[in-house]
């Protein structure tokens, strides 16, 4: 079972379609985003364990190291874990570049021609080998597992988690899903004591007849919860309020209503859109903090991360001034500022139709002195709504602005371009 998974944005596991970000880690550490700045929060994982941990036969020995399974976020001192799924075959990326960007070692059935650095082989299936190490992690942990879903802001809320949490001996994961019954499988998997539900919304909609079926996916998380076990819920959000809770479980509520365990008082964009002011009350305790990022959609996850940090103990004062100097995770509302002096907004991982119009109000919130251009790629999850995300989008842009529609045919993005063309700007 896959129990150690701290760093996931898990599609199903049968349903795998590229390599994703995970860091699989042994107990004992707080854990933080897959990112250089995380690395030292990551605890090392000897060849012999990795090789006991997925039943493999240590072919070439190497070092210590911390467990990627994204050739793109690898960083210096990691091990490979090479996935094979539906539509890539992640040991086609192993090649000597990989060990020139710093990689230690692989996990999977093959490596390339002349691989100089550590192998442990595996046979059968690498999805499979992948949950008998987040088992082998599971089983060793005696902390507590904090659990996170939600139709948007899983990732940035984890990180966020972990940041608050500090030195805290935790771990915090997420868990995505495509279809029902994915939650609930990766829910008995991990086996999390504290459970964080952030939000509903039309991100999945090509599998579920209604939002409601989507809730009820999202709230697979907290079926199997255990008395003692927390649940950490939006108060905001309808959906997510009219999950079950079993009995016996606590529940946190966060979000702007009054009664909320932590609540959102204030959010505003700040230093010109390029920071978020936000003011958190827990017990009559009220809290002012700076998050140096752009986006206002972003109060919602500290707040949530407010919530689940200081139920496990910490003071609210002392969350307030870890968030301040939260830095966003890697190709998420990522702010860069190029040589030439252009900004970019870096938020290329994902796209669903409501992290898009966050995003465009994000560029709408930001100062500028020229133009305000949104380049609009792909939206995996979106399959058959396309002319009404067109609409949706329309309304965030005005007379002269300039817009880029840029995808596959496969996506169905010419549906966008043609209503786009078709329909009036309303002023």
């Amino acid at each position: 079972m896959i129990n150690s998974i701290t760093n996931p944005i898990f599609s199903h596991l049968h349903t795998f379609t590229k390599p994703t970000c995970y860091a699989v880690t042994k107990p004992t550490n707080s854990i933080s985003q897959n990112t250089h700045q995380a690395q030292k929060f990551l605890p090392l994982w000897t060849v012999t364990e990795i090789a006991q941990a997925v039943n493999g036969r240590i072919v070439k020995w190497g070092p210590p190291g911390t467990i990627s399974t994204d050739t793109r976020t690898l960083q210096p001192h990691q091990w490979f874990f090479a996935i094979c799924g539906e539509n890539f075959d992640a040991h086609d990326f192993i090649t000597p570049d990989l060990s020139h960007k710093g990689c230690v070692g692989v996990i999977g059935k093959r490596v390339c021609e002349n691989w100089d650095k550590g192998f442990v082989e595996i046979k059968g299936d690498t999805i499979l080998s992948l949950m008998m190490m987040a088992s082998y992690a599971r089983d060793r942990f005696s902390g507590e597992l904090i659990g996170v879903t939600g139709s948007v802001g899983k990732t940035t809320t984890k990180a966020m988690i972990a940041l608050a949490l500090g030195g805290i001996a935790n771990m915090v994961y997420e868990m995505g899903m495509i279809r029902k019954g994915e939650i609930l499988e990766l829910a008995r998997m991990a086996r999390p004591s504290v459970r964080v539900v952030l939000n509903v919304r039309a991100s999945h909609l090509a599998n579920f007849a209604s939002l409601e079926d989507l809730a009820m996916a999202k709230g697979e998380i907290l079926v199997e919860a255990k008395p003692g076990d927390v649940c950490v819920m939006n108060a905001d959000d309808p959906l997510v309020l009219s999950l079950p809770v079993p009995r016996g479980v606590n529940r946190v509520l966060f979000g702007r209503r009054m009664g909320c365990d932590v609540r959102l008082v204030a959010a505003e964009s700040a230093d010109g859109g390029h920071a978020l002011r936000v003011v958190l009350e827990k017990d009559e305790e009220m809290v002012e903090l700076l998050i140096p990022i752009p986006g206002l959609h972003l109060a919602h996850n500290a707040c949530a991360a407010a919530a689940a940090a200081t139920h496990l103990g910490v003071p609210l004062k002392q969350v307030a001034t870890s968030l301040s100097t939260f830095s966003p995770v890697c190709m998420r509302s990522e702010l860069i500022v190029a040589r030439n002096g252009i900004k970019i907004v870096n938020d290329v991982y994902n796209a669903n139709p409501i992290s898009t119009k966050a995003a465009i109000d994000l560029l709408n919130s930001m100062e500028c002195k020229g133009k305000r251009v949104a380049i609009l790629g792909d939206m995996p999850v979106v399959s058959h709504d396309a002319e009404s995300i067109a609409v949706k989008i329309l309304k965030q842009i005005g007379c002269g602005d300039v817009v880029l529609v840029k995808g596959s045919r496969r996506m169905e993005m010419e549906k966008v371009v043609n209503t786009l063309k078709e329909m009036e700007i309303q002023n």
